[in-house]
């Protein structure tokens, strides 16, 4: 068991998460994460929206997803070919041989598995509870927010993570939640905010850890607590954060091909 001690909010961390938020406020993904978090109205209740995201959050475990990879083109495809009304008859076959036509997506076994014991757990009474933790954090997040709403919101992540929902440890759980534009306070904890929060930050957020229910709550006390004091919803910090890391990675990847074609010649 992963046990963090309590941590400090420092002024340096408020400053810093200030300045990204203040630095990121234009950039697609969080204008995006901005509208669809925390204005408007929440999104409506239905099962085929829920299962897509749900199959997402399993493509997006341990697998990059970032633009153009195979999972990205898989799930912006126009016809998603893994659509309710199209695989439920044999949900594991389906799955796994879709993925494998498509290519470039590892662990497809893996994914049919648990795409196929949780459309039985949803069949078998698994709907109703969804249902029910939908429209609790739908009717929470049609208000403005508040502080005490991140105990919901953490219920829920917690209620419907493995084994509940196979193949969903502590940060689909939230990223799940999160993706379907329901939660603002309890954030998915990747490596590319890691990043983030290693680089800037007076504490130090161990990836491997983040498996642990109690690291992962410890760690998101902090976040909310910072979050608090500078202003700045964790939702939106979510997407500066991954947003800043992907750009730094961008950049990193144009440097190496600058470099490594130093010298070379037609």
């Amino acid at each position: 068991m992963n046990i963090l001690p309590p941590l400090t909010v420092t002024e340096n961390d408020v400053k810093l998460v200030r300045k990204l938020a203040d630095e990121r406020v234009d950039d697609s993904f969080v204008r995006e994460r901005i509208q669809e978090n925390v204005l408007g109205k929440a999104p409506l209740f239905d099962r085929e929206t829920f299962w897509y995201v749900l199959l997402g959050c399993l493509l997006t475990t341990r697998q990059r997803s970032t633009t153009g990879s195979p999972v990205h083109r898989f799930l912006s495809l126009r016809d998603f070919p893994l659509r309710l009304e199209l695989c439920h008859e044999n949900i594991e076959r389906t799955v796994r041989e879709t993925l494998a036509a498509f290519g470039g997506i590892r662990m497809a076994p893996t994914v049919a598995e648990r795409a196929d014991r949780n459309y039985r757990w949803l069949k078998s009474g698994g709907w109703t509870l969804v249902h029910g933790w939908f429209e609790s954090l739908a009717k929470q997040r049609n208000r403005p927010p508040r502080k005490g709403d991140s105990a919901l919101e953490r219920h829920v992540a917690h209620a419907s993570a493995s084994p509940v929902l196979r193949g969903l440890g502590p940060k689909q759980s939230r990223n799940l939640w999160q993706w379907l534009g329901l939660t603002r306070y309890e954030t998915p904890l990747d490596s590319r905010v890691a990043s983030w929060i290693n680089r800037n930050l007076s504490v130090r957020l161990e990836v491997p850890k983040l498996g642990d229910d109690r690291y992962y709550d410890t760690f998101m006390d902090y976040l909310q607590d910072l979050c608090r004091q500078a202003g700045v919803l964790p939702c939106v910090l979510d997407a500066a954060a991954f947003d800043d890391s992907n750009s730094l990675r961008a950049k990193g990847a144009g440097l190496a091909h600058n470099s490594a074609c130093v010298g070379k010649t037609a």
